[in-house]
C-alpha cells in the first residue's frame, strides 16, 4: 500500500481532528503530517480554529443537524 498524498489527507483532515478515522487511516494521516509541512500547517490552523469556535460557541449542536452536516461533508469533501 502506498502512502497517502496531500489530497487524501486534506479530505480526511476534519475526521482526523475529530478522532473519527479508523486506526489505520489515522496512522497514515499522522505519518503524512509528520513529513509534509504544508499539510501540517493546514491541520494546525484547522485545529486552532476548532478550539476557538468551541470556546466561543457554548451551546450544543442538535444530533440530527450534526449527522446531516457530517453526511453532506462525506458526500462532498472540501478541497
Amino acid at each position: 500500500m502506498s502512502p497517502i498524498d496531500c489530497e487524501e489527507v486534506l479530505r480526511s483532515l476534519e475526521r482526523y481532528l475529530d478522532g473519527e478515522l479508523p486506526a489505520g487511516a489515522r496512522t497514515e494521516v499522522q505519518e503524512h503530517l509528520g513529513r509534509c509541512g504544508p499539510c501540517m500547517d493546514r491541520a494546525g490552523f484547522r485545529s486552532r480554529l476548532k478550539a476557538l469556535l468551541a470556546s466561543r460557541c457554548r451551546s450544543e449542536v442538535p444530533a440530527e443537524l450534526y449527522a446531516r452536516v457530517r453526511a453532506l461533508l462525506d458526500e462532498h469533501p472540501p478541497g
